[in-house]
């Protein structure tokens, strides 16, 4: 016999997509149950592992405007991207900045108090929010604050969940392990929304956290949910040898270069403008090629690499 556990609304993941689809649902309609149900405790979610910055366009009288940013979003995908999407996503995000600034988020501000914002590589215009160099964190403890504020979200940590259950193309639930027990649930719910984030653990070596895994997209496609554009995963260029561990883009956004086994700035051969803030997949794609002609470091790990050096910045402005 298999325990069931009813909800109103089932939201499975609980990093920063899972926690802002709760406290918006939960405030919707304070009569609703709300659960979250994650693999991982809450703050072990890999959106914290984010360093860099959230771009939106906050000062239009500085010289930035939306429309640039859906352009650079959408050069950024080869014109591949969903532009509706990116249109969306593009006008919401400076509201979302400000409601996460009231919920008391500790952006890195300007010496006038403003939110301060640096480059990133594939902008046209310095829209990158940020809090030091721990901006998923605070934005994951940020949330996770305000969603304890809701007595209608019940969190449900450490709880595997294995399948979507379905009846007549209609989404009725998930069935998932309490990981503490090794207990069989069946958490029900007229509606759920799969907050999971990426799969970048199918890969030997990977900036993504071992939690990320496909649970999620797997369990979408065993249910017959259609699933888009799954051949694009972004590699990030920069990270430590042999860990994985990411390499902040702010470290390029502050002026840092990429150098091959010559010691040449080679980025100005691939994006002679942007150099090292080119979009991600120019920088990466750069750097295999660079390491396919022999211009590469060896690690003492046996992989090949290239170089970031930050040393012509100074201590004072790296630490």
């Amino acid at each position: 016999m298999v325990d069931s556990i009813s909800q109103d609304v089932l939201i499975i993941g609980s990093g920063l997509a899972g926690l802002r689809a709760a406290i918006s649902s939960a405030a919707t309609n304070e009569k609703l149950e709300i659960a979250v149900v994650s693999k991982v405790q809450v703050m072990r979610s890999h959106s914290v592992s984010a360093e860099g910055g959230t771009a939106a366009v906050l000062f239009e009288e500085e010289g930035d405007n939306q429309e640039s940013h859906i352009y650079d979003t959408i050069k950024g995908s080869d014109f591949l991207a969903d532009q509706d999407v990116a249109q969306r996503l593009v006008h919401d995000t400076p509201y979302e900045i400000y409601q996460l600034d009231h919920w008391g988020m500790p952006w890195s501000r300007r010496n006038d108090g403003r939110i301060d914002q640096r480059n990133f590589g594939g902008y046209s215009f310095p829209r990158a929010t940020y809090a030091q160099d721990k901006v998923g964190f605070y934005e994951m403890q940020t949330l996770y604050d305000t969603s304890l504020r809701f007595d209608n979200i019940r969190f449900y940590n450490e709880w595997f969940c294995t399948s979507i259950l379905t009846d007549e193309n209609s989404f009725r639930g998930v069935t998932a392990i309490e990981m503490k027990t090794g207990n069989f649930f069946k958490l029900l719910a007229p509606a759920g929304i799969i907050c999971t984030g990426g799969a970048g653990r199918i890969y030997s070596f990977s900036t993504y956290a071992y939690s990320s895994t496909p649970d999620g997209l797997d369990m979408a496609y065993r249910a017959g949910i259609g699933l888009k554009d799954m051949e694009f995963v972004q590699f990030h260029p920069t990270g430590i040898l042999p860990s994985g561990i990411l390499i902040t883009e702010g470290a390029r956004g502050e002026g840092g270069y990429l150098i091959n086994s010559g010691g040449e700035r080679f980025m100005k051969k691939y994006a002679p403008e942007k150099l090292e803030l080119a979009s991600r997949d120019i920088v990466s794609r750069a750097m295999i090629q660079e390491i396919q002609q022999g211009r590469g470091f060896k690690h003492e790990s046996g992989a090949d690499c290239l170089k970031l050096d930050l040393t012509h910045l100074g201590a004072d402005r790296i630490k």
